[in-house]
């Protein structure tokens, strides 16, 4: 038994250390930007050379958010590599396969295309869910269950100590509604909607969009995240298409939205049943491999 035991610690001791968790405090307000195409809820943690980013970014209701987190702490950090994230202390762990990249002012970043406090990286993210009614938001009740922002890769472990988020996430749903009607959108119709706008050639266009990496960015190793912004007539006729980056890129520039002249939709329908002007929007993530 005595062998056994030298043996366990001889083992022990060749292993590497687990490095010790990285806890930020805050060191600023939350602070949501009202921008022209998007809301930004962001704050700082840390102090000095140590300070840390932390963002949630939404391009139109919805009840996730893109999540940025940037400085020191997360330079070893990489990209699309599993990632474990969690918000509050008794939640499992979600794994996730994050982009990273540079960060104005604060170096490393670790972004999300879209993340879903209770459930992690959803499939897909648009204003609307076939069955469901009214508009998606984020969720106030639950973001009082927030604790923290933790990020965990290999044996990198950082906790962002946020604290309860419910406010500041109806402040966020505020900025969203806000979205709708600076683009000539009924909101308070949304709320009450029985459905969204509904893709009817979805999957023949979805196919035209993502056949072709673009060339350029491609031989230069550009990966990027996109929101796509669709206005829908009350015919389900598509009014206009906007693209825009959540990620920064020289060469990538999509094709969506000359291919989305050819899209048609169920359009969306308030509460009393009529169809109306409403939204589509969803989010296009290029990956290479």
């Amino acid at each position: 038994m005595r062998h056994a035991i030298l043996a366990l610690a001889a083992l022990a001791a060749a292993l590497p250390a687990q490095a010790e968790p990285v806890v930020l405090q805050p060191s600023s307000p939350w602070n949501v930007d009202f921008a022209e195409d998007k809301c930004r809820l962001s704050r700082l943690f840390g102090e000095g050379e140590n300070q840390h980013y932390l963002a949630f970014q939404q391009y139109w209701p919805a009840p996730e958010a893109g999540l940025t987190v940037a400085g020191p702490a997360f330079e070893k950090f990489r990209s699309l590599d599993r990632t474990q994230v969690r918000f509050y202390e008794t939640q499992a762990p979600m794994r996730t396969t994050p982009f990273t990249g540079k960060v104005e002012q604060f170096g490393t970043g670790v972004i999300f295309s879209n993340l879903k406090i209770d459930s992690g990286e959803p499939e897909t993210n648009v204003i609307d869910k076939p069955g469901q009614g009214g508009l998606p938001q984020m969720d106030t009740a639950l973001g009082n269950q927030v604790q923290f922002v933790e990020l965990k890769q290999g044996g990198r472990e950082v906790r962002l100590a946020t604290g309860p988020m419910g406010e500041a996430f109806e402040v966020l749903n505020q900025c969203t509604l806000e979205l709708l009607r600076d683009w000539g959108l009924d909101a308070e119709r949304h709320l009450t909607m029985q459905s969204g706008p509904r893709w009817i050639n979805q999957a023949a266009l979805t196919r035209k969009i993502t056949a072709n990496y673009p060339t350029g960015a491609l031989a230069q190793g550009e990966q990027a995240i996109m929101r796509m912004r669709v206005i829908v007539s009350a015919e389900g006729m598509v009014e206009s298409c906007t693209i825009l980056k959540a990620t920064n890129t020289t060469r990538l520039e999509s094709p969506a939205c000359e291919v989305m002249q050819g899209a048609r939709f169920e359009p969306a329908r308030d509460a009393s049943g009529q169809p109306f002007r409403s939204l589509y929007a969803t989010s296009i993530t290029y990956r290479i491999g």
